[in-house]
């Protein structure tokens, strides 16, 4: 059965609406503008192959027309994994509301 690890909530400007207490979000150092670092507390993860769900709001230019976009993950280790959501078919990373969960088996 699953386990739950960590949960979280962030602002499409990297600020945390709520988390797992210890878990941070950063967009410093990140592998391409516009991306998100989260960063994990240590020992919360005990390998690097643990289950990363992300899920993020519709994103919205301003008058009313959501674009078609994506999220995923990459570089995960125990110590974290970076955030992108990609706008239509073009490849932009952009900023965007989000939430994730992390499961282990």
């Amino acid at each position: 059965m699953p386990n739950v690890i960590a949960v979280g909530n962030v602002k499409s400007d990297g600020t945390i609406y709520n988390t797992t207490p210890g878990v941070s979000i950063s967009t410093m150092g990140v592998y391409s503008e516009n991306m998100y670092k989260v960063e994990l507390p240590c020992g919360l993860v005990l390998h690097d192959d643990y289950i990363i769900q992300l899920t993020q709001e519709l994103v919205d230019d301003g008058d009313q027309d959501h674009y078609f976009t994506s999220i995923g993950y990459l570089f995960r280790t125990k110590k974290g994994f970076q955030v992108g959501i990609i706008k239509g078919d073009n490849g932009q990373f952009i900023k965007g509301s989000w939430s994730f969960t992390i499961l282990d088996l």
